[in-house]
């Protein structure tokens, strides 16, 4: 984003246009795998197949879809575009994952177009072994898809530590052509936002305790424990806290030069 793009209406755009285009994904899946199974089998037997369908619900994208295509006129077609926007909306996300690291790494002073190559060869590797084992990434996407929690946490936390309200007037109130966050953004940032990443964590981490693993919550190797997911998590964030302090040593050495 370029500072004359208004923060808050994109931020509004996004939130509202990528959940209601998941749910709208949901009702036209869902009802796939009703209108396909539903004749031969009860629902409860219709939403057992539906749970169980592919690591991290992926048969249900390319299982139940296809099928459905299938019966449909010009069902090709409609398959080739589907799968052609699934791809595009992949391809999208992966620009803003990749771009954010970019960033970090430019900042270190290295030329961009050689962080664009190094950031893009390591998430390459990283992606091979879930590209390779579909339970590795099961594991992945049931570990880090509620890692994304702790991350809009740590945005919160560090906006509350900056001044929530120091924060909205410096850097996101009085744009031109931007809506003003308001007095309520500050509430929402100091109590609904840290509030909420607790409930969820805590709702989470119960449930792998208590349903997806009860028998090994302790085991980092079961793919849906507790302890995989402290495991990894710690992990990273130790990582993540050691190049920190090296990329902050790296920049004030710069602004000294």
């Amino acid at each position: 984003m370029q500072s004359r793009h208004g923060v808050v209406q994109n931020a509004f755009i996004t939130g509202i246009g990528n959940n209601t285009v998941s749910i709208l994904a949901a009702i036209i899946v869902f009802g796939t795998v009703f209108a396909i199974l539903g004749q031969e089998m009860s629902r409860p037997e219709v939403l057992e197949v539906m749970k169980t369908s592919g690591p991290a619900a992926t048969g249900l994208t390319f299982i139940w879809m296809p099928q459905l295509f299938a019966k449909m006129p010009a069902g090709h077609v409609f398959a080739m575009l589907f799968f052609l926007g699934l791809s595009c909306a992949a391809l999208s996300s992966l620009i803003s994952m990749v771009e954010m690291v970019v960033r970090s790494v430019t900042d270190l002073g290295v030329a961009r177009p050689h962080a664009i190559v190094g950031v893009s060869l390591v998430s390459l590797v990283l992606g091979i072994p879930s590209a390779m084992n579909l339970g590795f990434f099961e594991n992945q996407d049931f570990v880090w898809g509620l890692a994304l929690i702790i991350s809009g946490a740590f945005m919160a936390i560090l906006v509350i530590r900056q001044g929530v309200r120091s924060f909205r007037e410096n850097e996101i109130d009085g744009a031109v052509g931007d809506w003003n966050a308001g007095r309520p953004w500050d509430t929402i940032m100091n109590y609904i936002v840290p509030l909420l990443a607790i409930v969820l964590l805590g709702w989470w981490l119960w449930l792998s305790a208590t349903v997806y693993a009860p028998e090994t919550w302790y085991d980092p190797t079961d793919p849906f424990s507790l302890m995989t997911c402290v495991v990894q998590w710690g992990t990273v964030i130790a990582v993540l806290l050691i190049l920190n302090r090296w990329m902050a040593g790296r920049v004030r050495s710069f602004s000294q030069v």
